[in-house]
């Protein structure tokens, strides 16, 4: 048995050490974004996006009378 870390993708659980990873930030004006990739070779095997919002959404509530 083997120490080494293993991540889940589309082909099953791989060796992390077997993918290449890549990371693409996208910084918009009411978000940012990153963008996390692994591949296999060529093959995009796992991606992951995290966004966060610069600024929270509002709501608008209503209310009526029963």
């Amino acid at each position: 048995m083997t120490d080494e870390p293993l991540i889940y993708t589309i082909r099953g659980n791989l060796p992390v050490s077997s993918l290449a990873y890549a990371t693409r930030w996208e910084d918009a004006p009411t978000y940012l974004k990153l963008s996390e990739t692994y591949r296999l070779g060529d093959e995009l095997v796992r991606e992951s996006v995290h966004i966060y919002m610069k600024q929270g959404m509002s709501i608008d509530v209503q209310t009526e009378k029963l």
